[in-house]
C-alpha cells in the first residue's frame, strides 16, 4: 500500500489527524460559505453605501465588536473549559449553574456598558456629527445581542456541535442582511446612510440569536433543565478574569488599527482599510476551524497526562495551519487588485496594505496553533500578559506608523505585533510545557 493510501486509510479512521480532519473541516466549510456570504454583504454595502458612510458604520460595529468582549468577562473561556467536564462527569448541576450565571453577569454588565455609552455619544455628538452619532447609538443596542451570541456558540462548541455553533451568524445573518439592504435601497434609491444599514445589522443579529438559541436549549443534554444550578462563581471567575484580559488585548490586536486609522486618517481611509483587513480574515478561517476542535481537545489530553498524544496533535494542527495558510494567502495575493476592486474603484488603494496583512499571516502560521495551548493547560495568567505586551506594541507601532505611512504603517504595526505575541509565547510553551507547537516539531507515532 502506497504511502498516499495509508494516510487515507488513517485520516478515514479513528486517530488523531481523522479526529481534527473530522472535526475541523465541517466546522471549515461554515467558515467557507460564512467568508463567501459575508464577502458579498461586504462588497453589496460598499457598492450601496460609498467608502465614507461604509467608513462611518464599519467604525461604530468595530467599537461594538471590541466592547463586547470586554462585557463577556472572558466568561466564554469558562464555557469552553468547564462544560465539556462537567458533561463528561454527568454534573448537571454544574453545566446549568455555569450556563446561567455567565449569561445573567454578561447581560447586565453588557447593559451597563450600553448606558454608559449612550451618554458618552450624548456629550460628543456635536464633534461627531448627526449621522455617526445616531449610527453609534443604534450600534450600541447590538451589544447584548453580540455579547450572548458569543457564549452561546461558545456552549455549542464546548457541547461538540461545532458547526451548528456557526450556521446562524455565517450564513444565515448574511443572506437577511443582502436581503435587507437590497430591499431598503430599492425604496430609498439613494446612497444608504450608516444608520440605516446599522438598523439591518441589528435585526439581522436579533433573528439569528433568536434561532441559535433555540438550537442550544434544544441540544443540551435532558438533564441539565431537571437539575437544580449548582454555582461555583469563584473558581469560573478564577479562569474568567485572567481571559477577559487577555481577550481585550487580543481584540486590540485585532481591532485597533481600524480604530487609529478612523480616529487619524478619517472615515474613508478606515473603510478602505477595514475591507482589507476583512478579505485577509479569510485567511484565518483555517485556524479558527483547527481551534475549535484542538482547544476542547488540548484541555482533554493535558488533564489525563497523555502527553505525547498532545504533542503529535499540535504538530498535526500546525502543519495543517500552515499549509492552509501558504496556499490561501498566495492566491489571494495574486488576485488582490480584483478582489479589492470588486468593493468599488476606491478600495485597490488599500493594496499595499492587503499584502503586508497577508505576509503576516503566513508568518505568524509557523506556530501552529500555540496560542491555545496555555489558557487550556492552566496558564491563563501568563498568557494574558503576553498578549498584553503584545498590544501594547501594536498601539505605539500604529501611534507611530500610521501618521507616517497612513493604512500601509497600520498593516505594518500589526503584523509586527503579532509576530512578537507568537515569540513570546512559543518562548514559554518551549520551556515550561516543553512542548514545540510550530510546523518544525517531529511528528511523533
Amino acid at each position: 500500500m502506497g504511502k498516499l493510501a495509508q494516510l487515507g486509510e488513517r485520516l478515514r479512521g479513528e486517530g488523531l489527524g481523522a479526529l481534527l480532519l473530522k472535526g475541523a473541516s465541517g466546522s471549515f466549510a461554515v467558515k467557507i460559505a460564512g467568508a463567501g456570504l459575508l464577502f458579498a454583504s461586504q462588497m453589496l454595502l460598499t457598492r450601496l453605501m460609498g467608502a465614507t458612510q461604509y467608513g462611518i458604520y464599519i467604525y461604530a460595529l468595530t467599537w461594538i465588536v471590541l466592547l463586547s468582549q470586554v462585557a463577556e468577562l472572558g466568561l466564554g473561556s469558562s464555557i469552553l473549559r468547564f462544560v465539556a467536564a462537567y458533561r463528561a462527569r454527568a454534573e448537571w448541576g454544574l453545566l446549568h449553574g455555569v450556563l446561567r450565571f455567565s449569561s445573567r453577569l454578561v447581560l447586565g454588565v453588557s447593559l451597563v456598558i450600553v448606558a454608559l455609552g449612550v451618554l458618552i455619544i450624548w456629550a460628543l455628538r456635536d464633534q461627531l456629527g448627526a449621522e455617526q452619532s445616531a449610527t453609534f447609538w443604534l450600534a450600541l443596542l447590538l451589544l447584548p445581542v453580540l455579547t450572548l451570541t458569543g457564549l452561546r456558540q461558545t456552549a455549542l462548541v464546548s457541547l461538540k456541535h461545532v458547526v451548528l455553533s456557526g450556521i446562524p451568524e455565517s450564513v444565515f445573518k448574511q443572506i437577511l442582511i443582502m436581503l435587507l439592504v437590497s430591499g431598503l435601497y430599492l425604496v430609498v434609491r439613494e446612497e444608504l446612510l450608516a444608520s440605516q444599514v446599522m438598523v439591518v445589522n441589528l435585526i439581522s443579529w436579533v433573528v439569528t440569536f433568536v434561532i441559535g438559541t433555540i438550537w442550544l436549549i434544544r441540544l443540551l443534554p435532558p438533564e441539565v433543565a431537571g437539575a437544580a444550578p449548582v454555582y461555583e462563581r469563584r473558581e469560573w471567575m478564577k479562569v474568567s478574569l485572567p481571559m477577559l484580559f487577555a481577550t481585550g488585548m487580543r481584540m486590540i490586536l485585532s481591532q485597533v488599527d481600524i480604530i487609529m486609522v478612523g480616529a487619524l486618517l478619517g472615515a474613508r481611509e478606515a473603510g478602505i482599510y477595514a475591507v482589507a483587513t476583512r478579505i485577509v480574515e479569510i485567511v484565518a478561517f483555517g485556524e479558527q476551524a483547527l481551534n475549535s476542535i484542538v482547544a476542547p481537545m488540548i484541555s482533554e489530553l493535558f488533564s489525563s497526562e497523555q502527553h505525547a498524544k498532545l504533542r503529535r496533535m499540535m504538530t498535526l494542527a500546525a502543519w495543517g495551519r500552515f499549509g492552509f495558510t501558504l496556499v490561501i494567502s498566495t492566491v489571494m495575493a495574486l488576485m488582490g487588485p480584483f478582489l479589492l476592486g470588486l468593493f468599488g474603484s476606491e478600495f485597490p488603494e488599500g493594496l499595499t496594505a492587503f499584502l503586508i496583512l497577508l505576509g503576516g499571516n503566513v508568518l505568524i502560521s509557523i506556530a501552529g496553533s500555540g496560542g491555545f495551548l496555555m489558557p487550556m493547560t492552566g496558564h491563563q495568567n501568563q498568557h494574558a500578559l503576553q498578549v498584553a505586551v503584545a498590544a501594547l506594541v501594536n498601539v505605539v507601532l500604529n501611534a507611530i506608523l500610521v501618521p507616517l505611512f497612513g493604512i500601509n504603517g497600520a498593516a505594518i504595526a500589526t503584523a509586527i505585533s503579532m509576530i512578537v505575541w507568537n515569540v513570546i509565547m512559543l518562548s514559554y510553551v518551549w520551556r515550561h510545557l516543553n512542548i514545540n507547537p510550530t510546523v518544525f516539531s517531529r511528528l511523533q507515532s
